[in-house]
């Protein structure tokens, strides 16, 4: 069977959640995989004049066997359906042909990463064997205004529509449990990312320490967590590696410090050099339904993970003893969590997705 999969996120970027998905799919059984890039589900906003949002990222996993990506750059105006279908009708109508080009009218699977007004038009066709979506997010709290209530309402179109409804975290499986069909499927990581761990604990007056975050650095970012994580271990080196979405806070620390983003592949040479990961995110109603993927890596890298209080690192503190979270570091509390040995545990996409697309 062949898969359209309306992805959240552009195929050269940092390997992700929908990056593993397609790979999962293509081990599975699935035949060929149409990755449809995305495009901007609100109206243009203020970030767009950042440079570096829109540098692109390092490329994430090979072209896979069996994977072709499609795309078309349409202008930011989904919120208003007749000036989006005037302006991007053109490009729209491409990108349909080329989907029908791919299924030949055979029964083809269509899975939605994120809700769209193309989503909508591809389930009303009536030729798809299943029609999923993998919840990854609470996408509206990313938009303000009419973005926001486009995407709102678009979210709840789609999930009235699609036959099962897949699940990144608890919290969304909260959101969306009055629907019929709904599955609760955790992040995991790549098998690359586990490491040897030293069973000894670590010896803080040993070196100088090296805390590390790797992932994107965006809206979501706490950089007053950072910044007073900087300020209680001035001697350490606090690495920030990854694209930056936001403009940076002036004066930060001089212990911390912004690197470029990397691929996927040379994460686990970076996190051998770290003593702690970091998952510092605010609390709001974007991450308050995210289970990050860094976790996972950090967790099977060995690492001890020091996080603020948000999504599902509750979660994962009560189930791991190799969690430090707190709204804000504390210098005593970090030093004596860091002082005990830890416990890698790896969860693999491969374990998290199996059986997911066999018949």
């Amino acid at each position: 069977m062949k898969l359209v999969y309306l992805s959240p996120v552009p195929w050269q970027s940092i390997s992700q959640r929908p990056h593993f998905f397609v790979q999962q799919a293509l081990a599975q059984g699935i035949s060929e995989v149409l990755w449809v890039e995305p495009y901007p589900g609100r109206l243009p906003v203020w970030q767009d004049l950042i440079p570096s949002r829109h540098a692109i990222e390092p490329a994430g996993l090979d072209a896979l066997p069996g994977l072709t990506v499609i795309g078309q750059r349409l202008l930011p105006v989904e919120p208003f359906a007749v000036l989006f279908n005037g302006l991007n009708g053109r490009k729209l109508a491409v990108l349909q042909r080329q989907i029908n080009d791919f299924t030949a009218g055979e029964p083809a699977m269509l899975v939605i990463g994120k809700p769209s007004r193309l989503a909508l038009r591809l389930l009303a066709e009536p030729n798809w064997q299943e029609c999923w979506f993998d919840a990854m997010d609470n996408y509206a709290a990313f938009y303000q205004g009419l973005s926001r209530n486009s995407m709102a309402q678009l979210e709840q179109a789609v999930v009235l529509k699609v036959d099962k409804l897949l699940c990144s975290s608890h919290a969304l499986a909260d959101k969306f449990a009055s629907h019929p069909n709904i599955h609760l499927y955790l992040n995991a990581t790549a098998d690359y990312m586990a490491q040897p761990v030293s069973a000894e604990p670590l010896s803080i007056g040993s070196a100088a320490l090296c805390f590390g975050y790797i992932g994107t650095i965006s809206q979501w970012f706490d950089w007053q967590w950072v910044i007073a994580l900087a300020e209680q271990f001035p001697t350490a080196t606090i690495k920030l590696i990854g694209p930056l979405k936001v403009l940076k806070p002036r004066d930060l620390p001089a212990n911390i410090q912004l690197l470029p983003a990397v691929a996927h592949t040379e994460v686990p040479a970076l996190l051998a050099s770290f003593n702690a990961g970091l998952v510092p995110f605010l609390v709001n109603e974007i991450t308050r339904y995210v289970d990050p993927v860094k976790y996972y890596e950090y967790a099977a890298a060995g690492l001890p993970v020091l996080s603020s209080e948000f999504g599902e690192m509750p979660w994962h503190a009560a189930n791991s003893p190799s969690v430090y979270m707190a709204a804000l570091p504390k210098h005593d509390d970090i030093t004596a969590f860091l002082a005990k040995p830890v416990t890698a545990h790896e969860v693999t996409w491969q374990q998290r997705f199996a059986g997911l697309f066999e018949c």
